[in-house]
């Protein structure tokens, strides 16, 4: 049982690697933010503005990967309970048969 549930580890691996890639711009946008504050008044509205946007379009984009990760690890999961209950079907049924399961 262990080897199949280690087939999903890599997703898991990528979809961790994917939130801190994405940790890290929504900082370095937070970051921009703070610095935008030097300047004119319109142009650091327009940086600000713009660094709000891309930093909510990088939340968005990071809670959808997050669900469609979790929706996949589910479905994943549940494939694998089904499986295993085939398998254990058919090891029921061919014990008795004289098949010795061949």
């Amino acid at each position: 049982m262990e080897e199949q549930s280690s087939r999903f580890a890599p997703a898991k691996r990528r979809a961790a690697a994917a939130a801190v890639v994405f940790g890290v711009a929504v900082f370095g946008v937070g970051a921009g933010v703070a610095v935008s504050g030097c300047g004119s008044d319109n142009n650091s509205k327009s940086v600000s503005n713009a660094i709000n946007s891309v930093s909510s379009q990088a939340q968005s984009v990071l809670s959808q990967a997050s669900t469609a990760v979790n929706d996949a690890s589910q479905k994943a999961q549940s494939v694998q309970s089904q499986v295993q209950s085939v398998q254990s079907q058919i090891s029921t049924a061919t014990k008795g048969s004289g098949n010795y399961g061949y």
